[in-house]
C-alpha cells in the first residue's frame, strides 16, 4: 500500500511540478516532520517532501538518540538551526519533544516566508523564533547566490572565479543581512548554556559560521554539521584552515553512518583526510562535533 501511494505521488508530483515556464504555486501536505508548505519550483527538497512525506528522519532520530546517551548536555532546552530552509528539521524536533524552544535562522526571503508559515500551521509560534539572516564571523551584508532548482542550495557567495562544477557563477544573487551566531543569540536573550544543539547546514559556509560562534560554543553545545568539502573550498576556506579551526574549537567528533543510523566516533585529526575521501561535488557527511568545554560520556 505504501509503495502504491508513493508511485501515485510521483506521478502527481510530475503534474504539480509542471514543465518549462511552469507557474509557481505553494503546496501543503502532512509529513512525518509536520504540516509543511513548499513551492513547486523547488525540484529537490519539495519533491522529497511530496513523494516521501518526510525529511532526514534517520539523521534526526539518530542525532537525538546519540545526545540522550551523552553526558554534559542535559537541561539544555534550546535548538538552534542555521540554514533552517522551510523548517523541516526544527519543526520535527519540537513536535517530537526533543527541545522546548528553538531559534531558526534562514536568509532567503521565500524560504523564510514558508518557514514562518510552517511554524504557524504547526502551532509553534510561541516556541520557534525565526530570524532572517546569513551567519558568518561578523555583521554586515552577504551576497546570496540562488539555485533555480534546489532551494536548499542557496549559498553565501564569497567571490567568483573559484572552481564551479555546478554552474554557481551563473546564478542570480541577492543581498541579505549577515550576522554572527553569537550576536543573534545574545539579542534573543539565549545564554550559551541553554543551547542543547546547533544544527548547521549552510552549504559549505560552516567554517565562517563557526568563527562567529565562539561564545555560543563555550556553553558546551554539540554541533551537528554538514561536512561538504566542495562547498567549503568554494567558500574560500582551504582544508588546512578548516581543519585547524575545527581542532581549535572542538574536542571530539562522530560521523553519522546512514546504514546503522548511528554516529561512529572519529579522531579530529582525520578531518583533512576526510576532504580527500569526500571530494566529489555532491559528496558530503554529517558530523557531530563536541566543543572543548562539553562534558564527556
Amino acid at each position: 500500500m505504501l509503495r502504491a501511494r508513493r508511485v501515485y505521488r510521483k506521478l502527481r508530483w510530475a503534474t504539480l511540478r509542471g514543465g518549462p515556464g511552469r507557474t509557481p504555486r505553494i503546496l501543503t501536505v502532512p509529513t512525518a516532520n509536520g504540516i509543511l508548505s513548499f513551492t513547486n519550483m523547488d525540484l529537490h527538497n519539495a519533491r522529497a517532501l511530496y513523494v516521501q512525506r518526510s525529511w532526514e528522519l534517520d539523521l534526526l532520530e539518530g542525532t537525538a538518540d546519540h545526545l540522550k546517551r551523552e553526558a554534559g548536555v542535559a537541561g539544555a532546552d534550546v535548538l538552534v538551526e542555521a540554514g533552517a530552509n522551510i523548517g523541516m528539521i526544527v519543526i520535527a524536533m519540537l513536535r517530537r519533544g526533543y527541545f522546548r524552544e528553538a531559534i531558526a535562522i534562514e536568509p532567503d526571503p521565500l524560504n523564510f516566508d514558508l518557514l514562518q508559515r510552517n511554524i504557524r500551521q504547526n502551532g509553534l509560534e510561541g516556541r520557534i523564533r525565526a530570524i532572517r539572516c546569513a551567519l558568518a564571523e561578523s555583521s554586515g551584508e552577504a551576497e546570496l547566490e540562488l539555485s533555480e532548482s534546489n532551494y536548499g542550495d542557496h549559498r553565501v557567495r564569497v567571490t567568483t572565479g573559484r572552481v564551479s562544477l555546478m554552474g554557481e557563477d551563473a546564478r542570480a544573487t541577492l543581498r541579505v543581512p549577515m550576522r554572527s551566531l553569537d550576536d543573534v543569540l545574545a539579542s534573543e536573550g539565549i545564554p550559551p548554556e541553554r543551547v542543547g544543539l546547533v544544527w548547521v547546514d549552510v552549504q559549505g559556509y560552516e567554517g565562517h559560521l563557526f568563527l562567529g560562534a565562539r561564545r555560543t560554543l563555550t556553553g558546551g553545545s554539540p554541533v551537528l554539521s554538514e561536512f561538504w568539502p566542495y562547498g567549503i573550498l568554494r567558500s574560500g576556506m582551504d582544508r588546512t584552515t578548516y581543519a585547524g579551526l575545527i581542532r581549535s574549537l572542538f574536542d571530539r567528533m562522530a560521523v553519522f553512518d546512514a546504514s546503522s543510523r548511528r554516529f561512529e566516533p572519529r579522531d579530529l585529526s582525520e578531518i583533512e583526510e576526510l576532504f580527500g575521501r569526500t571530494s566529489g561535488p555532491e559528496q558530503y557527511l554529517e558530523i557531530l562535533f563536541y566543543p572543548r568545554s562539553a562534558g564527556r560520556a
